[in-house]
């Protein structure tokens, strides 16, 4: 069972809204990370990544089971991986 992300204040931890990002860099992750800020604040962006994913993610099944990533965060590092063009076990 898959659930979108679901922002939740944590005393001491920065939103990602807030989160600063170095923008003199030449390093591709860097514009990765305001691309996924930007899609993350803007609803229109934000709605239509989450129908993607869950017509392509949670299109016939279940809804039960364990709880595993939600859809931002296996979204957040399908990119990361396609940017570094790293393996999964790299990633990992």
């Amino acid at each position: 069972m898959r659930k979108r992300f679901e922002p939740q204040i944590i005393l001491w931890k920065l939103l990602i809204e807030d989160t600063p990002i170095p923008k003199r860099t030449r390093d591709s992750l860097a514009a990765l990370v305001i691309a996924l800020k930007t899609i993350y604040t803007t609803p229109e962006c934000n709605e239509a990544i989450y129908n993607i994913l869950e017509n392509k993610i949670l299109l016939g099944k279940k809804n039960t089971g364990r709880p595993g990533m939600n859809l931002w965060q296996i979204f957040v590092l399908v990119q990361v991986r396609l940017c570094l063009n790293i393996s999964y076990d790299r990633l990992l």
